[in-house]
């Protein structure tokens, strides 16, 4: 591959599982913001890491685990990154009558834990006093392949049409003892004792990531149960819909670490602008004629960072987007727009497809947004008044319906909107406020000023448009969301969302899986590049065709090796783990 190639790749790897540990390593920036959270990561007590997709948790989950590898030697304690992004394969898949989630859960830590003692060396090929030979009753050097085998053998059972063969091959053993909770945590325990550790810190990446109850409830209940005495768990989570189950609670359970850096004023965009710059020059060498062309017009590269809302991941599509343009004030308006129109837009709307019982409440709140909340405020920016201030911000009261209040939450999840905080309003009552991606202002055409660096400067916190529950055109979207319920199919009694019994005759709620219709989506939904998608399209039509397929295999298309190869499958496995 050419030097060329490899700048482009790197700056297209958008995803940090994009990166291996070594590139992690190199290109991880931290500002006073991100140090502070990795500093909170690296402490003491069970966190929950929360942001929308793309701000980054990935990356600073796995800059606590390279700063806790580097001060091992001195502080004895062990991280350990476990990321489970394909979690979605195990939907409603049993284990004979175990679940395989759970299964699949214990499994990965074990494989995590593995791979990080072989890592520092504490595990020998031919250590006779590993805690796995003994528990597995195989060698050390066996037991890496032996857990990856297991781990596959799990995610198999969702495309096998012989499941006994699975079941037979994993072992019923194998399936029992993971399945306990206890057991794992006993496992844990004993290592922690036998290498000496101080602690051992979990970084669980992408376990409440996905769009099943049932499963982010099942995680939960396990992060509970692992944490405490040498262990602490962190975990990173989606904003408002995470389901944590009746015996989780936030605050109690684990503190909230938000990930939100953007700040409209301009202390706020310089801290941003000078992170998101620092980035850019870790991704590209001194001599790519990309990063000259970029850096000599450095109000637009601000302008493309200032238009990603604070979202590394929607910085790194807007330059290229607009770089692949020309690289103009018009490139990245248009940039904006494409990042809006295939990405944003596209991945909210796609919610229906993994949220069937909320299908509603999402094409229902996406409408309210474009169809009535943006247009106000661009009445608000283009009304004559005394302040300069554009906004980009809006309130309801604590009162509105808690379906609107939902169809809101779910904006946030896809990153559309953003929670600023809690506000006065009138009568000396306070309202969430949000705020609205940058992107989607553009595109919409909502700031009265001609260039959107001065709309972007002009912003405001204090300057948001204020709505009221009972605002008519409020309750008519309210109205569109409660048209389509979920109905019990034995006495037509309305269902409240994920019921499994109706309440009124007890009748057993059947379940769809989501994991079925995301596999048989086509591969040019993928978050990947046109490029890309037209490379391997023929091969690999289907989303469900490249997450099964091995990479080997994906790299044997024309100019697409290591690093491209990762970008796809990791598009592939997101897209089916939301």
């Amino acid at each position: 591959m050419s030097n060329d190639a490899k700048i482009v790749d790197l700056i297209q790897a958008a995803r940090c599982e994009d990166l291996n540990y070594q590139q992690v390593r190199a290109l991880s920036v931290l500002g006073d913001y991100e140090k502070n959270i990795v500093s909170k990561l690296k402490q003491s007590g069970a966190h929950l890491l929360m942001g929308s997709r793309g701000v980054g948790k990935s990356m600073l989950l796995r800059t606590a685990e390279i700063e806790m590898d580097d001060e091992f030697t001195s502080e004895k304690a062990l991280a350990v990154y476990v990321n489970f992004k394909t979690s979605t394969l195990l939907e409603g898949v049993k284990a004979g009558e175990r679940d395989a989630f759970q299964i699949w859960v214990g499994a990965k830590i074990l494989q995590a834990v593995h791979d990080k003692l072989i890592f520092f060396d504490l595990i020998k090929d031919d250590d006779v006093d590993d805690p796995y030979r003994r528990i597995f009753n195989i060698s050390s050097q066996q037991t890496k392949t032996y857990l990856k085998e297991k781990i596959h053998l799990l995610q198999s059972l969702c495309f096998s049409r012989n499941k006994e063969k699975e079941l037979t091959e994993i072992g019923d053993t194998f399936l029992d003892r993971i399945l306990d909770t206890s057991f794992i945590l006993e496992i844990l325990k004993e290592l922690t004792e036998k290498f000496n550790l101080k602690g051992m810190l979990f970084l669980f990446d992408e376990a409440a990531h996905t769009f099943i109850p049932s499963q982010q409830e099942i995680f939960f209940e396990i992060f509970k149960l692992l944490h405490g005495d040498r262990i602490t768990v962190k975990a990173a989570v989606y904003p408002t819909i995470t389901s944590y189950g009746r015996n989780f609670e936030i605050g109690q359970d684990a503190i909230v670490l938000s990930v939100d850096r953007f700040e409209p004023g301009e202390i706020g965009r310089k801290t941003t602008r000078s992170l998101f710059r620092d980035m850019l020059i870790r991704r590209l060498p001194p001599t790519a004629s990309m990063k000259k062309k970029v850096f000599q017009r450095g109000e637009l590269l601000d302008l493309c960072i200032d238009l990603s809302t604070g979202n590394p991941r929607a910085f790194l599509h807007l330059l290229n987007s607009a770089y692949e343009n020309g690289f103009s004030e018009r490139a990245i308006t248009l940039a904006a727009q494409n990042y809006t129109d295939t990405e944003l837009m596209p991945y909210h709307t796609n919610l229906s497809k993994r949220l069937p019982k909320y299908s509603n409440h999402v094409g229902v709140g996406l409408d309210l947004l474009r169809g009535y909340i943006i247009p106000e405020i661009r009445n608000k920016n283009f009304r004559v008044k005394k302040s300069d201030y554009q906004s980009a911000f809006f309130t309801v009261p604590r009162d509105i319906s808690p379906n609107l209040k939902l169809s809101l939450d779910i904006l946030c999840y896809s990153g559309i909107l953003t929670s600023k905080g809690t506000v006065k309003i009138a009568e000396r009552k306070t309202a969430p406020r949000y705020m609205i991606h940058l992107s989607l202002m553009a595109t919409e055409k909502a700031f009265s000023k001609r260039k959107l660096r001065d709309a972007i400067s002009s912003l405001s916190l204090t300057d948001y448009r204020e709505f009221s529950s009972d605002d008519p055109k409020i309750e008519n979207y309210v109205d569109d969301i409660m048209e389509s319920k979920e109905t019990c199919q034995a006495c037509g009694a309305d269902l409240p969302p994920n019921a499994k019994f109706c309440n009124q005759c007890g009748a057993k709620v059947e379940q769809t899986t989501i994991i079925s219709s995301l596999l048989e989506e086509p591969v040019t939904a993928l978050s990947i590049s046109d490029r890309l998608k037209n490379r391997i399209k023929d091969r690999f039509p289907k989303v469900g065709n490249v997450v099964q397929a091995k990479r080997q295999e994906i790299m044997t298309i024309k100019y697409i090796k290591e690093v491209r190869s990762r970008i796809i499958k990791n598009a592939a496995d997101e897209f089916i783990s939301g």
